[in-house]
């Protein structure tokens, strides 16, 4: 049985590139979304308890070991910017969406951080619904923000606690 779990990130930079490359793979099986190395690379996301990698301990530190990611960043004053969030089809629906987001709101809670921001492609029901039950809205249609489709901005409140799944 796999030793699935998450665990603190590294910056995009600093992943090794065969890192990357899983990285554009899963955008790529998740998102239909193409990304170039750097572009991957080039993304702000700081080395802090937000940045999250899903990964198979007993695999770790091999590429394979990667299931999935949430990045996420402080944004503006008082919120954070979750600029993505993935995982791999096999491991959607058995809860590991919802540590990662438990944790964030933690993350939150604990640098005075008021709302999650965010952008999904509209045609991503199970995303939109994940992040509607836990109290984020639609606030904007965003024309051309992906190459294969209509995007939403979504944001909401911080949950007052991090047992929100």
């Amino acid at each position: 049985m796999a030793n699935i779990q998450w665990i603190l990130g590294v910056e995009p930079a600093n992943l090794p590139s065969e890192w990357r490359a899983t990285v554009k793979e899963l955008f790529l099986q998740e998102t239909g979304e193409v990304y170039a190395d750097v572009s991957i690379a080039s993304l702000p996301i700081p080395a802090w308890d937000g940045n999250l990698l899903l990964v198979d301990m007993d695999r770790y530190p091999d590429p394979s070991s990667f299931k999935g990611l949430m990045w996420a960043l402080p944004f503006l004053e008082d919120g954070v910017r979750i600029a993505a969030f993935a995982l791999q089809a096999e491991y959607q629906g058995f809860g590991w969406g919802s540590l990662a987001w438990n944790h964030l709101v933690g993350v939150c809670h604990a640098n005075q951080k008021n709302f999650i921001q965010l952008e999904v492609k509209a045609s991503n029901d199970g995303a939109i619904k994940f992040y509607r039950t836990r109290g984020l809205e639609v606030k904007k249609h965003l024309e051309n923000y992906y190459k294969s489709g209509l995007g939403y901005m979504m944001n909401g409140p911080v949950p007052s606690n991090s047992n929100s799944n």
